[in-house]
Order: C-alpha cells, then structure tokens, then sequence
C-alpha cells in the first residue's frame, strides 16, 4: 500500500513536470516555405512528437526506475510466455452467439438509411475527382497526387462505379458505408478472437463478449461525416491484430496469418498512408514478440512476405511504382506542414487540450498496466490476454501519432478506438474475474447469467436500429439510390454553376483547380489538366514548379470557389502559382461564388 502511494506521487509528479516543460521541447524551423499553422507560429514538424514521446515515456521511465530500485523487482518474460499454453478448444455456444451478433449487424447494414445530404465538395470530391480522371486516363499516382491511399482516393470508387455499372455520388456513398460495415465485422471478429484467449468460465465468457460487443462496433456509425473514435481507415491495423491473435499459440510454424501480415504490411501503403506506419509498427512489434519465443521461422515467414510483396508490387505497377514512391516521400515529408495544427499543451486553456489531455492520461495508464504484466505474474490474467492487452496499449500509443499531424478535436476523437478497446477489456475482465471469485456456487445453479445475456442481447437490437421495412425495400432503395443524378446532391448554386459551364467546357480538354472545391472537375465531367487536383494538399515549392510546368497546356483555371477558407486559401498559401496564374491568364469569367481564368 505505502509503495503504491509512493509510485502515485512520482508519476504525478512526473506528468505534472512533463506539462511544464511541453513548450520547451522546440527543434530550429528552419527554411521550410510552405505556409501553414506552423510557418506563422515557426513550429517545426518534429516539435510535437517530440513532445508526445517525453510525455509518455518520461513517467513511464519513472515507473520502471521506481519498480527496479526501490522495490528491486526484475521484469520476467516468462510472465507473458506461451509456449507451455494449450490450444483452446471451439466453444460451441460462444461461436453461435458471434454469428447471431454478426446476423444483427447483417440487418443493421440492410436498415440504414441511405445519405442523400448536399456533398461535401472538399471531401467526397478528393475520391470523386481522382477516380474520374482515372478511370479515362488510366493512370494512377502519375495522374493525380494521393494525400491518402490510391485504394481509398481512386481504386475503390473506380471498382464500385465498375461493378455497378453507374458512376455516380451515390455509388461513391455506398462504398463508404460498406467500408465502414466491414470494419464492424472485424471488430466483432476480433472481440470473438479475444474472448476466447481469456480463461472466464462459460457464461461469465460470453457475458464479456457481449459486453464488448455492447460498447465497440458502436464506436464507428454510418454518419461517414462524423468523427468517431473509430475510422474505417483503420480496417488494416483490426486486421493485423485479428491475424497476429490467431496465430498467439502457433508454435513456430510457417502459416496462413504471417503471410497475410506481411502483405497488409504492403498493402496498408496502398490503402492509407498514415494507416500503414502504424501497420507497420506493429508488424515490428509482432516480430520482436515472435524473437522472445524463438519462433524464427515465424519471423522470416513475415519478411519474406514482406518482400514478395513488395516485389509483386514493383512488377505489376511498373513505372506507377516510381510516383507511387515519391508520392508516399512528398506526403510524409510535407503534409504536416501544409495542413497542421499544433497540438496543444496538455491541461492548458487552449482548444482542444482537455480532449488531448485525457487521451494521454489514459495513454499513459495502459502502457503502466502493460509493463505491470512484466513485474507480477497476475493470476488473474493468463498470459495471452496479457499479450493481447500490451499488443493493445501499443497500438493506442502509434495510433495517437494520426492526432500529432492536424491536432484537432476530430483528429484527436478518431484515435481513441484502441484505447476505448483497451479498457473495456480492462475493466470487464477484472469486473467479472471478481464475480466469478467471490459468488456463492448456488447462485449458478439458477443460472441468472443467462437472464443476464438475454437482457443484453434486447439491449443490442435496439442500437442496431434494426427496421425491417428498409430490410425488405433495400433492393429498390439501393437501385434508387445509385441511379440518383448528381444534381440532387448539389445545392442550387453548385448546380447553377455546371448548368452555366457547360456551353463552354465542351471546347476545353482538361480543366485546372485553383480552388479547394475539389469535386468541380468530376462535376463538370473533366480531368483536372495536372495532377494537383486537390489543391488544399499543394505547398512545397518543390510540387508548385511542377504544377506550373503541367500547366503548360492548361487553357481553363477555376481560380476561387467556395471552400477557399477552408485553411489558408490558395491564393495566398501558393504564391508561386498564383502569381504565374495572373500573368498568364488574363480572361475572367465570374460565377457566382466562382471565378474562372482563361488564357
């Protein structure tokens, strides 16, 4: 008890010195030209992952210095061992109730309503745009500059356009809202994968699994506009995990799980960028475990999974493969810079730093579980769950890297996931471990746990917003809500503007943005002339010089739009093309909120 207090007031201590100092961790800013948040406040890149990395590890380091010298323990791997552990066998019932969870979520994804909201011209319009030009040109990174992934910004709407046979918002719409469905059934699958590695008995078992079940696929809904604490985008690390859960008790085989690793370590780069860092930290992380076990076969079944696919990759994509690598160079290199918000100090007054804060905290105390697992055996846990749970704490740590580039409350939000999964596994183990202790054996001979899953269960149905009328009218609204012309999903003035285009367009090959309403050149059903069409991820002069030499043959710019205060706008922020613009187009067209520029 004494010791506890003692290790309470050092990591308080240690946090509170950790705050104190958050502003001072500052590297020089150098030359960097490109205008942002951090150009107008000389805030180098590397400040707040500098800053994030201190204050995790300095009270982490003052937990571990505490636990070797002044209670002389010594961190003991075997505490997380699994070589001696038997594989689980199927439990029947817990099985059945995964499928009745999934079925559930089958009729939640059949009863939603479909989105028909106005589109969000800067958003949607960074897929929509991308996938145009690419399905007539037939190019990829040479033809339009990915912020995100080629899968998320083209490939995927180019296959649902193709397999539906209808290029439209609607399709575009529809494929979100099947992102975010599969990332549900993931998440429960892996919940599935984590209830049976804890040692519970049977119906304390399947008590927790619903538990979960209850809490975490409603971390992420079909409102693909809002900010949950889960993003379809982070389909690839639930997969990871999935595969690196499965594989816990493989005793050094070569496998279908590793192989798949690897290649989601590939084919993350593919979906979204800063998805496949995390990724592969991970992968990083599973090796290192897979070291700790001598399973070495298991680790050079990784790499060379690794490898081939990336060779395949090089082969198949052949000179994509080059602008697809200085694409993923330019990004990494440049986007917090054009697009970033410092992130504030935690518990200061300044926006957002209450939602930081608390993440950090809890950041904080998983890692301190985590590593408490290597001091004491924990009867309580067995060691998978151990690994499961610092595998978890791991990726809540990576996962908070998302927040460090555009520090806002919807960035900081939309790391959480992890952690939230953390805890609730946290919390209900150790809620049921202590019922399952202390209960008199007659209270099971009633079985009141069972009345207990029946009540959960009518719980569930109600948040799965189960309706079975949109379940029977789903082929219809489905057909309805594809076919739907994209004129429904513009507001009067975005359709005053197309309808005003189009007796010109028709004599223009290509049109240029020069503006952040990044959906006007699938709308006006042109390939943007270069491939900066999403003009808001612009800023090095480096990536300016080469806009300026693919306008060469541009003869069409819309100059402003609507959405040019979103940030700083163009004009201002991309100096070097602006002023190239206004000495080489001269003719002005106003529409609206739109200018355009002809030369």
């Amino acid at each position: 008890m004494k010791n506890n207090i003692y290790l309470s007031i050092l990591l308080i201590f240690s946090i509170f010195f950790s705050t104190i100092i958050w502003n001072s961790i500052s590297i020089n800013f150098g030359n960097t030209q490109i205008l942002g948040e951090y150009f107008e406040n000389k805030h180098h890149a590397l400040n707040d992952p500098l800053r994030y990395f201190f204050f995790i590890f300095f009270p982490t380091f003052v937990y571990l210095l505490f636990k070797f010298f002044y209670e002389k323990k010594i961190y003991n791997l075997d505490n997380i061992k699994l070589e001696n552990l038997q594989n689980i066998k199927i439990d029947k019932i817990l099985f059945l109730l995964n499928l009745v969870i999934i079925f559930f979520l089958f009729l939640q994804f059949f009863s939603i309503e479909f989105p028909t909201n106005k589109i969000d011209i800067f958003h949607e319009g960074q897929k929509l745009s991308a996938s145009f030009k690419s399905l007539n040109e037939k190019n990829l990174w040479s033809g339009s500059y990915i912020t995100t992934g080629i899968i998320n910004e083209i490939l995927g709407v180019k296959f649902m356009w193709k397999i539906l046979e209808n290029q439209s918002i609607g399709s575009m719409r529809y494929l979100q809202l099947l992102y975010i469905f599969i990332f549900k059934l993931s998440l429960v699958f892996l919940i599935y994968l984590i209830t049976k590695k804890t040692f519970l008995t049977q119906k304390f078992k399947l008590i927790f699994y619903l538990a979960l079940t209850f809490i975490t696929p409603f971390l992420i809904d079909y409102d693909v506009g809002s900010a949950d604490p889960f993003s379809y985008r982070d389909l690839p690390i639930i997969l990871c995990l999935i595969f690196f859960f499965k594989n816990l008790n493989n005793k050094n085989n070569i496998n279908f799980s590793l192989i798949i690793i690897g290649l989601l370590g590939v084919l993350s780069f593919f979906w979204s960028i800063d998805r496949a860092i995390n990724v592969n930290f991970l992968i990083i992380f599973i090796c290192f475990f897979l070291l700790l076990k001598n399973a070495n076969k298991s680790i050079i079944t990784i790499l060379i999974s690794v490898i081939i696919f990336w060779l395949i990759s090089y082969l198949y994509l052949e000179n994509e493969f080059k602008f697809f690598i200085n694409n993923t160079i330019s990004v990494l290199k440049n986007q917090n810079y054009i697009h970033g918000i410092i992130h504030p100090q935690p518990f200061s007054d300044m926006p957002n730093s209450s939602r930081a804060t608390k993440s950090l905290l809890f950041i904080i105390l998983s890692l301190l579980i985590s590593l408490s697992f290597l001091f004491s055996k924990e009867s309580r846990f067995n060691n998978e769950l151990k690994v499961i749970l610092i595998t978890l704490s791991f990726v809540s740590f990576c996962s908070y890297l998302y927040a460090l580039g555009r520090s806002d409350g919807g960035h900081i939000k939309q790391t959480t996931g992890i952690l939230i999964l953390f805890f609730s596994i946290f919390v209900f183990f150790n809620l049921l471990k202590i019922l399952e202790k202390f209960l008199i054996k007659d209270f099971f001979k009633i079985s009141p746990s069972f009345v207990i899953i029946l009540l959960l269960m009518i719980i569930h149905i109600p948040n799965l917003k189960v309706n079975i009328k949109n379940i029977y009218d789903y082929p219809s609204r489905f057909n309805k809500f594809i076919a739907l012309e994209d004129k429904n999903y513009l507001t009067d003035d975005q359709n005053y503007l197309v309808e005003n285009t189009k007796p010109f367009l028709s004599n223009y090959d290509c049109v240029q943005l020069f503006t952040n309403d990044a959906a006007l050149p699938y709308l006006f059903k042109k390939s943007n002339c270069s491939k900066y069409y999403f003009i808001y991820s612009l800023g090095s002069v480096e990536n300016q010089n080469d806009l300026i030499r693919n306008m060469s043959n541009t003869k069409l710019i819309v100059y402003s739009g609507q959405t040019d205060n979103w940030g700083i706008p163009p004009q201002k922020k991309l100096t070097i093309v602006n002023n190239y613009i206004n000495l080489q187009f001269s003719e002005t067209k106003k529409i609206l909120d739109w200018e355009l520029r002809f030369r």
